[in-house]
């Protein structure tokens, strides 16, 4: 408790205002977005990437950024039809307001314009060592669903832990669960979708303006749990910096496989020039999942509801605000058998922020931020409405990060603090509660090897190195259960992380990008501390309080293709995994499911040596006035290194196209899937062990309908899709319910956006 008074303590801070010797106000950042023709574009979102800031232009084009700290600075620009543009701006410490004009060319190419989560310093997406990606606009609304996983089940290199619609979470090259970390505007979603298969992430993709996801390990920045990759929501609900504008936005979506519905809509206010406040409410309302080649899979219902309140202060040297987040969510438990249960959860969310602007010797600024979470679900047998178990989390996390220049070197120092306070309350408990404490500090710099003379379109050689310790403690806490007994007491674990990269540009549209990394995991509660039969597993599972972290020592080549008629990303990949957590099926025990005695198999928690190498890309060209032209493909082999036994819920290898017609204001697009059938896999312990399934092979037929209309200063998206079109019945090799419960089938979606 007194560690959640702490960082309350923090966020409150965060709304006073900062009055030590920092840099005095200094010019205004003011701009104009124009087309080709010179006519101003109104709705386009203009970010600076190194201090991830982010505002809009009006209805004459014109945006403005108040009290940047001095310093140089990439703009990036995002909106539909066009290809992202690019700018280097100096903001000096005094003087008169700085000028830029930005010029959009129209493109029917997906390009990613930003990226602000591999690095802490915002660097421009075609320089970024790790391979990335990078959905907003319509490329978004053609790949929205019910969930952030399935947002994003088509891209290279991501696929989805599948327990039902609602209950999903990424897969990152064949790593999952507490391997992959959850971000929302930067910061962790502390929920428990990584701790079991059947716990969904609670994030709605339709809150999202834009979602990026670093493939490979990235615990230099975010530490404990990025050892597989990261996925970060961009929703904006603090502002951070003050629009000259009331910027709106409302969104729709339904779908027939889900038959539902789901809305949002949002306002980001400018009070003063100050100030600007920001309100967003949404809803999801689905029922029964349409399974491929017809049928329903019973009691897969969704339903949430969120909402957002947030204020924004902008001043002089700095800038601050605060934002409440609720996020209510209740959803079914498929099963085969006559049980039916539920999920009935909220997460309540306070996070603040404030950046102060130095401007003086080796630091430019810092940030200080902080969260504080509360997440609490019950799973309910919906027979008798009798709570079968009860899990309580609590979070709390403090982040200081200063950005540095020193000559050509610019770069961050970092620290940060984890808290977790966690509780299982009821007789199918899989552990005891626990607390765990981290707290890591971290040094990155980024060096061009040539000067740009200016020049925002220019690529040029960079090299990132950097370096990070985390300390990191479990105290699991002595139970009242006699099986618990045996697991109380803490478990401490400090680990080194780093990664140097180096980027090299073979001509002006081509880079070849490395790097190697190193990253961590300490092993989760569950795996130190379960004794109980898990039912989302379907074993009994006894955990191994002598774990070690995992360690993945990884190596990474990246190739880049960015034209203004051909785009493309490819990468290969290898890492190995040292103390690699892996169920241990040894034999079958008694164990006493619904009261009554049954035999089911016994897995102890052990760990072994494992490697994953794979390769991943995607390309489109326009090879025709508005016809593009695109193809896609992914592999991951993953294995023990002892004696290359497959490593379960390995995803299957995929190749796909597309083809679209895009005239910048109405696009259709025909794309095909092929998913090779997944027949390497561990040893089955049973007829219906999901872990040693085969899997076949399948096909899928998507097909989409766009219309952008920009009427005044509003800009209308309607997309209409029809996934699946050909009723395919399959299953993905990733997912928990192999046996019944088929992926969705043919989908009639419909998903409207509204900016003003």
């Amino acid at each position: 408790m007194r560690v959640h008074i702490r960082a309350l303590a923090l966020l409150a801070l965060l709304l006073v205002p900062v009055r030590p010797a920092l840099a005095a106000a200094g010019p205004v950042l003011r701009g104009l977005v124009t087309d080709t023709a010179g006519r101003p574009i109104p709705n386009v979102q203009v970010v600076v990437t190194a201090l991830n800031r982010a505002t809009s232009t009006g209805s004459d084009g014109r945006f403005a950024f108040v009290a940047l700290p001095a310093g140089s600075y990439h703009l990036s620009t995002l909106c539909i039809g066009y290809a992202p543009a690019h700018a280097d701006v100096v903001i000096p410490a005094s003087g008169p307001d700085v000028q830029v004009t930005l010029v959009l060319h129209q493109t029917a190419l997906q390009l990613s314009g930003v990226q602000v989560t591999a690095t802490p310093i915002g660097t421009d997406p075609r320089g970024v060592p790790q391979s990335t990606l990078s959905l907003s606009g319509q490329e978004l609304s053609r790949n929205l669903g019910g969930t952030i996983a399935q947002t994003l089940a088509e891209e290279p290199g991501v696929s989805v832990r599948f327990s039902g619609p609602a209950a999903t979470a990424p897969v990152i090259r064949g790593l999952q669960g507490e391997r992959v970390l959850v971000l929302e505007d930067g910061n962790r979603a502390a929920d428990l979708s990584s701790a079991a298969p059947d716990h969904g992430t609670s994030i709605d993709p339709l809150n999202a303006q834009r979602i990026e996801v670093v493939r490979g390990p990235a615990s230099l920045l975010y530490g404990n749990q990025a050892l597989g990759g990261v996925v970060n929501v961009i929703s904006n609900d603090i502002p951070t910096a003050i629009p000259t504008h009331v910027e709106g936005t409302a969104a729709f979506n339904s779908e027939s496989a889900n038959p539902g519905a789901a809305g949002t809509v949002g306002l980001t206010i400018p009070v003063t020039d100050r100030i600007a406040v920001v309100a967003k409410g949404g809803v999801r309302h689905t029922n029964d999942l349409r399974m491929g080649g017809g049928g329903t899979l019973s009691n897969t219902f969704y339903r949430n509801y969120s909402g957002v309140a947030g204020l924004g202060y902008n001043s002089g040297a700095t800038s601050m605000g605060v934002a409440y987040r609720e996020y209510q969510f209740q959803y079914g438990l498929p099963s085969n058998e006559g049980e039916r249960s539920k999920i009935d959860g909220h997460r309540h969310e306070l996070t603040g922020r404030a950046d102060l602007a130095l401007n003086h010797g080796f630091f430019s600024s810092v940030r200080l931020g902080g969260t504080a979470q509360w997440y609490g679900h019950a799973e309910v047998s919906q027979e008798t409405g009798d709570v079968d178990t009860r899990f309580d989390l609590r979070t709390q996390t403090v982040d200081v990060l200063a950005r540095t220049q020193a000559g050509m070197f610019s770069g961050a120092i970092g620290v940060s603090g984890l808290f977790k306070q966690y509780a299982a309350l009821g007789d199918e408990a899989l552990t005891p509660a626990a607390n765990s404490n981290g707290v890591g500090a971290f040094v990155f710099q980024e060096l061009p090897l040539r000067d740009t003379k200016g020049d925002a379109d220019a690529l040029v050689p960079k090299f990132q190195i950097g370096g990070r310790y985390d300390a990191y403690r479990i105290d699991i806490k002595q139970s009242d259960a006699p099986k618990f007994s045996a697991f109380a007491g803490a478990r401490t674990f400090g680990e080194f992380s780093g990664s140097v990269g180096v980027s090299v540009p073979l001509t002006s549209s081509v880079t070849f990008s490395t790097s190697v990394a190193r990253a961590f995991r300490a092993p989760s509660v569950e795996e130190l501390s379960s004794n109980a039969f898990h039912t989302a597993q379907g074993t009994y599972d006894v955990g191994n309080p002598n774990l070690k972290a995992e360690v993945n020592q990884g190596v990474e080549g990246v190739l880049r293709l960015e034209h203004k008629r051909v785009n493309g990303q490819f990468a290969a990949f290898y890492n190995s995994i040292q103390n690699y957590v892996t169920p241990n099926i040894v034999k079958d025990t008694i164990a006493m499911i619904d009261g009554s005695p049954a035999t089911v198999p016994l897995n102890r928690i052990s760990q072994a040596n494992a490697r994953l190498r794979g390769l991943e890309g995607q390309i489109e060209g326009e090879i025709a006035p508005h016809v593009v032209l695109g193809a896609m493909g992914d592999l991951v082999r993953g294995a023990l290194a002892a004696n290359d036994e497959p490593l379960p819920f390995m995803p299957a290898a995929r190749l796909g196209g597309h083809v679209r017609w895009d005239d910048g204001r109405m696009s259709a697009e025909a794309g095909y899937r092929h998913a090779f059938a997944q027949n390497r896999v561990p040893p089955a312990i049973s007829d219906e062990d999901p872990s040693g399934i085969a899997t076949p092979a399948y096909d899928l037929l998507n097909l989409s309908v766009g219309w952008t209309l920009r009427t005044g200063d509003r800009v209308n998206s309607i997309t209409l899709r029809v996934d699946n079109a050909l009723d395919e019945k399959y299953v993905d090799a990733t997912s928990r319910l192999k046996t019944f419960a088929f992926n969705p089938g043919r989908n009639f979606a419909l998903v409207y956006r509204v900016l003003f």
